[in-house]
């Protein structure tokens, strides 16, 4: 992507996961000509699991390369996990969710918070 030079937009916005669980779950997905600035990450545990993990990854091109952000991450039972940290997501990038808990199926709602500035 060139580095822009006229006029744009950038909005907030928000992407959700209702129940994600052990297989690969898509937060966001980059476009093109499109900046997108992760603000925050919430993932709150759903499945009363005390050893709930789950991995954090980018596809960064499109031919299943991964670049883990969180690997076997806990989070207890019922409880809540904030990603804060800022990343960005542009073109063909992809970030994923998968839960890899070891005392049962896992189940995470997941609220991601990002700015998106669109340049097309």
């Amino acid at each position: 992507m060139a580095i822009p030079s006229g006029s744009g937009t950038e909005v907030i916005k928000r992407a959700y996961i209702d129940a994600a669980g052990e297989s690969e779950a898509t937060i966001l997905t980059g476009v093109a000509n499109h900046i997108m600035t992760v603000i925050s990450i919430i993932v709150c545990e759903n499945a009363n699991l005390a050893d709930s993990q789950f991995d954090m990854y980018v596809d960064y091109n499109l031919g299943g390369t991964d670049l883990y952000l969180l690997r076997n991450q806990v989070v207890g039972s019922k409880e809540t996990f904030v990603w804060s940290d800022r990343l960005a997501i542009t073109g063909t990038d992809k970030l994923h969710i998968q839960g890899n808990s070891v005392a049962g199926t896992s189940v995470f709602d997941v609220w991601c918070t990002y700015i998106d500035q669109d340049w097309s």
